[in-house]
């Protein structure tokens, strides 16, 4: 098990007037870099802060503008190695620990090394893309200062430590028994209901039906076409199939793919040896498609509650 990430606060820093040195710093060199060319790098060192802030005062900043640019300078040099640093490059969020020593650039930027690297993953390797995370968070990209605190630290700590929130534990445990009672049903639905779940859900999804199937119509019983891509799909809805009859289409579609994206085969009522093979059926030409799996898309696309009326 992967050793959770812990730190006594956490900093948002951009890295760069829109981005400037994001490539360099997370791709390159795993340095945090600093601006304030103006600022003498032997006074941060020092801690001579009053005089920063006084720099700030003579160039025409009031008291509050003053103090909010020395705060950054002196989140940069004084901050530990135990504070988490962030930042958001490449629509994902990316972290880090710091060397504590301050070097000068040539061009008198400041830089800290990074203690190992940038990541963007959790410490199971997740992904923390900005699809997965919240708008608070990501609200952060719009702070037109260099650095801040993070105000959704616990939050933070629990992604990266890819820790659910118990209120999120809970609704997922609730999603996957409401999923899997909608199979039960599903499992039970008439042949012709069955049928029509398969095009509802081909319908939510976007794809529609291709009224001209020509000589398909004996190998799929419906022809789709993305309305995006104008990309053209087979599917063939069975009542009851074993895993002679799935192999059977696998093959004529792998032989057969001329005009066709990918083939669906759904089964209302899989044999015993179909459904223990499932999980290792699917290839990039056919995909097998069983009641958890239209349970699961169901509820994706909002056809739960037609399911139950079902069922009535």
């Amino acid at each position: 098990m992967p050793e959770e990430i812990k730190a006594e606060e956490a900093l948002y820093i951009k890295l760069g007037s829109n981005g400037l040195w994001e490539n360099d710093c997370i791709e390159r060199d795993q340095t945090l870099r600093l601006g304030y060319q103006e600022i003498p790098h032997e006074l941060c060192l020092a801690g001579e802060w009053e005089q920063v802030w006084a720099i700030w005062k003579d160039r025409s900043c009031n008291d509050g503008v003053a103090t909010n640019h020395t705060n950054q300078i002196k989140f940069f040099y004084k901050s530990s190695p135990e504070v988490l640093w962030v930042t958001f490059f490449g629509d994902h969020l990316w972290w880090c620990f710091s060397e504590q020593r301050i070097e000068l650039l040539p061009d008198k930027t400041k830089i800290r090394y990074v203690l190992g690297k940038w990541r963007n993953t959790d410490i199971k390797d997740n992904p923390l893309s900005f699809n997965l995370l919240s708008g608070k968070l990501l609200s952060m990209q719009g702070f037109r200062g260099t650095i801040c605190t993070v105000a959704e630290f616990p939050y933070l700590l629990q992604k990266i430590n890819g820790v659910e929130p118990p209120d999120v534990q809970e609704a997922r445990k609730a999603k996957e028994a409401f999923e899997q009672q909608l199979e039960k049903i599903i499992r039970h639905l008439h042949w012709k209901d069955f049928e029509l779940l398969v095009d509802l859900i081909i319908r939510q999804v976007g794809w529609k039906r291709d009224n001209v199937l020509g000589g398909t119509q004996k190998t799929h019983d419906l022809v789709l076409i993305s309305p995006i891509t104008s990309e053209r799909y087979g599917v063939q809805v069975k009542s009851q199939a074993n895993l002679a009859a799935f192999k059977s289409y696998q093959n004529t579609c792998s032989n057969n793919m001329q005009g066709f994206a990918r083939f669906y085969f759904a089964v209302h009522t899989p044999s015993p040896d179909l459904e223990k093979a499932s999980q290792n059926l699917n290839d990039d030409v056919v995909r097998l498609l069983l009641p958890a799996d239209l349970a699961r898309w169901s509820v994706e696309y909002g056809l739960g509650n037609w399911v139950i009326d079902k069922a009535q």
